[in-house]
């Protein structure tokens, strides 16, 4: 089950969708990808959750959906852990300008 304030975190969110920032540069190292800034060439290592995020971006996607399809991959995982684990990458994304807000 979700907390209440998780609940209103992702319903808050569900409204915003966000893109990939087209500035940020992605390599990939086998099965590691990395992003690059080049505005200030801080380098972002992405574990698998993030780069599945990552790929998700491609389109715009709120924090809600991609959520759902996190949970839809991984139904033996607890659903409150997934949401906070996206909802805490996409606020990760969003304040080091890795993604944009796509309104």
């Amino acid at each position: 089950m979700l907390c209440s304030e998780q609940k209103a975190t992702i319903t808050n969110k569900k409204k915003s969708s966000y893109v990939r920032n087209p500035k940020i540069a992605e390599r990939s190292i086998d099965d590691t990808v990395f992003l690059i800034n080049p505005e200030n060439d801080i380098v972002f290592y992405l574990n698998p959750l993030g780069t599945g995020i990552w790929q998700l971006l491609r389109e715009p996607i709120g924090v809600f959906d991609a959520t759902t399809i996190v949970q839809q991959a991984f139904p033996d995982l607890p659903p409150n852990q997934i949401a906070r684990d996206v909802s805490k990458l996409f606020n990760d994304m969003i304040k080091r300008n890795l993604v944009l807000n796509d309104e």
